[in-house]
């Protein structure tokens, strides 16, 4: 709530609840009450608030089924004192600790409302209260009933202003609300009855299978949200093994698991050596994410989940904060710390924290649990799809793309070209001069160093300008977005005099003493561009290509030779 709220909220009570209750002794004064009743209906209306029902995100209190039975026998103002009492145990029950106070002032308001209007209602249809009263109470009852549900309905419109629930007001909700009327209205006044007949023992009678349901109900409602949970992580699951990239994984992983559970900081702290750093995070309303230091492996709440592996789920502050260590939120109560396993190894924590107390429940840390066995196994599988695509398309001796990476790749910067995100692409192909010779003269092993040292030197050359990428043998490709003909001209020229001017050094595999010899070497290098010279992938390598053997290794190699439109291919 807002600072406006507050005060709104503060005046309806200060408004409503005091004076209802003084008009309440006044058009309804309490009448002799016995001890034993008194402690029957309170205790009853105690363990009725300690069992709320959540429906729809929207708590649900049964107390209609008592309330009715105490207006019935004593009046107005004992229902809503039972009323008061009820709201305040109730507000004590449920587990979202936020704004509580503010809370029990909306309930209480709220049913303070409900039964004054009721109440109004059933003695202006001529009831009365008590048992000799009450033969011909048939429309009264009728009266307080549908007044009671009539103004809980008008009422939920302004509960939800107040609490910001999204939900739809006539949804499964409002369904749940009709239900429960139907059936706790007539055990109400079954036990109104019923008390006037036997006494106390009608609260056993009538009281132990009502709270026998109630708790039934709750235990369906816990294990529907338990279902509720499995299924969204299974689902999760599917979405995680679909991504074959670890950044995807990671990032779909830490938005689903903040819309899931109800989290503020989120973070994903990955295993290096003794530390542990975090890889990913997540701070609610926190436009600059906090810089948090790699932590050491055996401290903290993280410490204690890796020492035990096993997840740790805490309820307040005062839990956990006497072994906390390094950054912690500082408005953090509520925490859950999973630890992400593959195969019985550790990888890293999951830690998810809240600001209110018992946000989470304990069955969430099993569906936590299971999330990070997925997040585990997707990591893994994307790991391992990434290192093949890598060691398919790079060169396992130079370390730099191969054909299958720089084909994938021209065709994308083509599609680029057509979508006017470049202007124009130039390609240069280097293919080194009596390669053969040297392998013949000094071994394959010492022609491997100098395709190692030159694939070195070209990366050094082409920085992030473009792609170089072994294009088989002793060949070598360049690929330059939004470079021009003559911008990679100049740079061709770099790169032949980058290999004509400075010898390689290599083992001479075929001397038995493998002394280090100097190698000296050049290469014949071709030049396209496109759109100017080619307006395809397939014409821009055929187009370098020819450059290359025309222009360059014809008219005498170690020279560069753009392709000219229009030349003809001769022998």
């Amino acid at each position: 709530m807002n600072t406006r709220k507050k005060i709104i909220t503060w005046a309806l009570w200060l408004m409503i609840v005091p004076i209802c209750h003084w008009y309440a002794y006044q058009i309804s004064p309490p009448q002799y009450v016995g001890f034993w009743d008194i402690f029957a209906f309170s205790l009853t209306a105690v363990i009725i608030a300690c069992i709320p029902l959540t429906v729809n995100k929207t708590v649900v209190f049964l107390t209609q089924w008592i309330s009715i039975a105490v207006f019935l026998s004593y009046g107005m103002f004992y229902e809503m004192v039972l009323l008061q009492l009820a709201t305040v145990v109730s507000m004590l029950a449920i587990q979202d600790q936020s704004q509580k106070f503010y809370r029990y002032l909306l309930y209480s308001s709220m049913f303070t409302c409900i039964s004054f209007i009721s109440g109004i209602g059933f003695f202006a249809a001529g009831g009365e209260v008590g048992y000799d009263s009450s033969h011909n109470a048939v429309f009264p009852i009728a009266t307080y009933v549908i007044l009671s549900f009539s103004s809980a309905l008008l009422l939920r419109g302004l509960l939800r202003f107040f609490t910001n629930v999204k939900s739809t007001l006539f949804g499964s909700g409002l369904l749940w609300d009709i239900c429960l009327r139907l059936v706790v209205y007539p055990l109400g006044i079954g036990l109104f009855y019923l008390n006037n007949i036997i006494g106390p023992a009608a609260f056993a009678l009538i009281g132990i299978p009502v709270l026998s349901s109630l708790l039934v109900l709750k235990m369906y409602q816990s294990s529907l949200r338990v279902n509720l949970h499995l299924q969204t992580a299974a689902e999760i699951g599917h979405q995680l093994a679909e991504r074959l990239n670890v950044e995807e994984v990671l990032n779909l992983f830490m938005k689903k698991i903040t819309k899931t559970f109800p989290v503020e900081w989120a973070y994903i702290l990955g295993l290096k050596g003794d530390m542990l750093v975090v890889v990913r995070q997540y701070e609610k309303d926190s436009d600059i994410l906090n810089m948090i230091p790699p932590i050491p492996k055996d401290k903290g709440v993280c410490g204690i989940v890796l020492k035990r592996e096993k997840g740790l789920i805490y309820g307040e502050k005062s839990e956990w904060r006497k072994f906390s260590h390094g950054y912690s939120p500082n408005h953090a109560e509520s925490v859950i710390c999973v630890p992400i396993m593959q195969a019985k190894q550790i990888e890293g924590v999951l830690f998810l924290a809240s600001s209110r107390k018992n946000a989470f429940h304990k069955f969430q840390l099993m569906i936590v649990d299971i999330m990070c066995s997925y997040l585990a196994v997707a990591l893994s599988n994307a790991r391992h799809y990434e290192e093949t695509k890598r060691e398919s398309e790079y060169c396992p001796m130079t370390k730099i793309p191969n054909f299958r990476y720089f084909d994938k790749y021209i065709y994308e910067k083509f599609k680029d070209l057509q979508d006017k995100k470049i202007e124009c692409i130039s390609l240069i192909i280097v293919d080194i001069d009596h390669f053969k010779t040297i392998n013949d003269q000094y071994g394959h092993q010492a022609g491997d160093q100098i395709l190692i040292t030159l694939a070195d030197r070209l990366q050094a050359l082409v920085a992030v300008r473009g792609v170089l990428a072994r294009y088989g043998g002793e060949e070598f490709v360049i690929l330059l977005p939004d470079t021009d003909d003559k911008e990679a001209h100049e740079l061709a020229e770099t790169v032949r005099q980058a290999i004509a001017n400075h010898p390689f050094l290599v083992h001479n595999e075929l001397d038995p003493a493998r002394n280090i010899v100097e190698v000296s070497i050049t290469a014949s290098i071709g030049v396209s561009t496109a759109p100017k010279h080619a307006n395809d992938p397939v014409s821009l390598v055929k187009y370098a290509d020819r450059a290359l053997y025309i222009g360059a290794k014809r008219a005498g190699r170690n020279r560069v030779a753009k392709y000219v439109q229009g030349e003809k291919e001769t022998d």
